[in-house]
């Protein structure tokens, strides 16, 4: 049935999340089912690209905040 049983909580998730935003609205068509699935796809996407640049910016400021601070966080 399934080549990988490997389902980790995040793609459990993610699952859930786009169902959610699928089913937000009441669908009785195949097309506003498939569209919805695609704007949910793309939101998703969306997401994705966000999330890589505010990772890559943490990333720089922590790798800078190293440099000048030696690694210390004061409290």
């Amino acid at each position: 049935m399934f080549e990988s049983l490997d389902l980790t909580v995040l793609y459990f998730c993610l699952w859930g999340w786009m169902r959610s935003v699928v089913y937000k609205r009441e669908v009785d068509i195949r097309d506003d089912l498939l569209a919805s699935i695609l704007d949910a796809a793309a939101r998703i996407k969306k997401r994705e690209l966000q999330l890589r640049r505010t990772t890559r910016n943490l990333r720089t400021r922590l790798a800078k905040w190293t440099e000048v601070d030696d690694g210390i966080l004061e409290y």
